[in-house]
């Protein structure tokens, strides 16, 4: 009994881990799609949600990774075993999200005396692109982000990109019907914030 409970886990964990690789790979997908979507068309929201989303891939590797080395049993010298590889995981995450979020504000300040023209449509295909990938992204970690704190901070993440994707995608309608380019710095800064307020939170 305890053997057929220990392979039933060991699957679970396996299910769990492929889930994170095609989360990753769809993750590249759409950052990708961003960043040349977001040089094309000259929307500095569009670049702002891939270099979110950059972040996201990056935070679903690291949960890879620590989900590897936290399974590795205690030793003489780690003797809590590996568990807090995820929650350095976590931290080294969070970071990054940060510095991010001071680029995009940087990014803002040179965009809000300097405005460009930008190219709606792009926008728009491109942000929606980046939702479905994320929508996918979401259902598919959604089980495993109750079990761990790491996976909880990826999910958490997505849900968030899902989020700024959607914004992009009302920007890029905007864009289209009235011309309204400012709205494209405005969401930049609301990204940047969300993103610091969220690291905030989340490191402590």
């Amino acid at each position: 009994m305890a053997h057929s409970h220990d392979h039933g886990h060991h699957h679970g964990e396996e299910k769990t881990e492929g889930r994170l690789w095609i989360s990753i790979g769809l993750n590249l997908v759409i950052t990708l799609a961003e960043f040349i979507g977001g040089i094309i068309s000259g929307s500095l929201s569009l670049l702002s949600d891939a270099l979110h989303n950059l972040n996201d891939t990056a935070s679903l590797g690291i949960s890879l990774v620590a989900r590897k080395i936290s399974k590795r049993d205690a030793n003489r010298d780690k003797t809590f075993g590996y568990q807090r590889a995820e929650i350095i995981g976590a931290f080294i995450n969070l970071i990054t999200l940060v510095l991010i979020a001071l680029f995009l504000i940087k990014e803002w300040i040179e965009r809000f005396y300097n405005p460009q023209p930008i190219d709606g449509t792009i926008m728009f295909v491109v942000a929606i692109i980046g939702l479905l990938g994320n929508v996918i992204t979401a259902v598919l970690l959604f089980r495993s982000s109750k079990e761990n704190i790491n996976l909880r901070s990826a999910y958490i993440h997505i849900l968030s990109d899902a989020l700024s994707s959607v914004g992009v995608i009302v920007a890029g309608v905007l864009i289209l019907w009235y011309q309204l380019y400012i709205i494209d710095t405005i969401l930049t800064l609301i990204i940047a914030g969300y993103i610091l307020w969220q690291s905030y939170y989340m490191l402590r």
